[in-house]
């Protein structure tokens, strides 16, 4: 029986700069599944969040918006495999990020979720230091747009900065302790496939250990499949301050669709739950 695999491309909105990066992820895993002799269709987010009919035994999602991932529950219910499912996807909003990076317990810099309008409760900040700079992020989505993402210092500027945000219809913002040290983005996939790009100098490998451990780790506790983020590192020791669902993958984009591929393989091998679905994969529009 010939499995069949269907792609959901990022919603524009939500992909700034990186259409285009972010598709060829998506579009060369499935080039390795149709190796494999899959079936594979793609479909803009769009269209599925609307209820377009879909035929597929596994969903590749790069979704995010409220509709698509409404549907992208809906036809999990019903019995379809999906990469990521929609609740990890959600898990990858920064209101639920922050709190589920600490109960995976890995490194992470303090921080606190508050909203953009009215005074600051500085409750909220105990264990921060503003003086020594902190990082401010629109408290929902990732960076959409240049100002999404702030490095201020001291309460003036947290205030004038939050009431910019609130001015842009952003009503949370997520306020993060600034960690010394360089830059590494990183990358992986459930089953064991890690990659570490470092801005600078190499990373000592007891690092590049202790961050891959950390990062699957946080993976799991997110309920990821294909993800990638970004730590600060400082000797030997890490801080992971961001995590994404399904990024594009940057220049490490081969290996990852080999592994994601082969994760959905496996992943289709396992017993599955056939509600409101036939053997033959979903076929039904579920709205």
């Amino acid at each position: 029986m010939s499995y069949r695999a269907l792609g959901i491309y990022r919603e524009p909105e939500f992909s700034p700069g990186k259409v285009e990066a972010d598709a060829a992820i998506l579009d060369s895993v499935l080039a390795e599944l149709a190796r494999e002799g899959y079936e594979t269709s793609t479909m803009d987010a769009q269209s599925f969040g609307m209820g377009a009919p879909v035929e597929a035994d596994i969903i590749l999602a790069m979704c995010q918006g409220e509709k698509a991932l409404k549907r992208l529950a809906e036809v999990e219910q019903a019995g379809a495999i999906t990469i990521n499912s929609a609740l990890a996807i959600r898990n990858c909003y920064r209101d639920l990020l922050a709190s589920g990076l600490r109960q995976a317990g890995v490194p992470t810099p303090a921080g606190a979720l508050i909203p953009t309008d009215g005074p600051i409760d500085l409750r909220r900040l105990v264990g921060m230091d503003l003086s020594s700079g902190v990082f401010v992020k629109r408290g929902d989505l990732h960076a959409l747009a240049a100002d999404d993402v702030q490095r201020i210092v001291g309460r003036a500027e947290l205030e004038s900065t939050l009431k910019g945000f609130a001015s842009r219809g952003v009503p949370m913002a997520y306020v993060q302790q600034e960690a010394v040290g360089g830059v590494v983005k990183f990358y992986g996939v459930a089953g064991g496939y890690f990659s570490a790009l470092p801005e600078g100098d190499e990373i000592p490998e007891a690092a590049v250990r202790g961050l891959s451990e950390a990062a699957h780790r946080a993976a799991a506790a997110l309920g990821l499949v294909a993800w990638g983020g970004d730590a600060v590192l400082s000797g030997d020791r890490f801080a992971i301050i961001d995590f994404n669902d399904w990024p594009s993958y940057g220049r490490v984009r081969a290996q990852a669709a080999r592994a994601i591929a082969h994760h959905a393989i496996s992943m289709m091998s396992r017993p599955r739950r056939l509600s409101g679905r036939s053997e033959e994969g979903l076929k039904t529009p579920l709205t």
